[in-house]
């Protein structure tokens, strides 16, 4: 594939994405309400590029990301990664595929496991994704600790025993250990 054909077919395009969310039943003929989180949402991303999405609470930024990260499933619509429909992918496909992505959440207090250590908590993904064992899980976290700024030292510490933007190193360490 010629360069000028690869910049072309965007990271990641969302193409006409709806998620709806039935409520309960108000009345026991009637049909259960909905809420309608999405309605038509089309955005791409090209490699490289960044993008941010505001809103007020409730306007569905959240489930932009649950659905981008095939967390859950579209009412309808698309959501493609390099040119593959995540929501098409087989489970196993799926697993495979999310080693090319990661989630960094916002807040590093409440995305962080209190009660695990620092090399758990970074080396989570590579449990889920690969087969690895847990030496080679503790030196891809000592490797990838050191990349965002931290001591390998503190690879046994717990999240409550750092400041709020060494916490949001250790997220991105833990996004970055896959190697997305």
């Amino acid at each position: 594939m010629s360069q000028s054909a690869n910049t072309r077919q965007p990271l990641l395009a969302v193409n006409n994405l709806y998620r709806h969310y039935a409520l309960p039943r108000e009345k026991l003929f009637g049909p259960p309400p909905t809420v309608k989180a999405l309605n038509g949402v089309s955005f791409e991303v090209q490699a490289g590029q960044s993008m941010g999405i505001v809103g007020e609470s409730g306007s569905g930024k959240s489930t932009i990301a649950r659905l981008v990260m095939a967390l859950d499933t579209p009412t309808s619509g698309t959501v493609s990664l390099e040119g593959r429909n995540l929501h098409a992918l087989s489970k196993e496909e799926l697993r495979v595929a999310r080693r090319d992505f990661q989630m960094v959440f916002q807040d590093p207090y409440g995305s962080l496991d209190p009660r695990q250590t620092v090399a758990r908590i970074v080396a989570e993904p590579l449990e889920a994704l690969a087969a690895t064992t847990r030496a080679e899980q503790r030196e891809r976290a000592a490797e990838t600790l050191a990349a965002v700024g931290l001591r390998t030292t503190d690879m046994d510490k717990y999240p409550h025993e750092f400041s709020g933007g060494q916490r949001q190193r250790i997220a991105i360490a833990r996004a970055l250990i896959t190697r997305p």
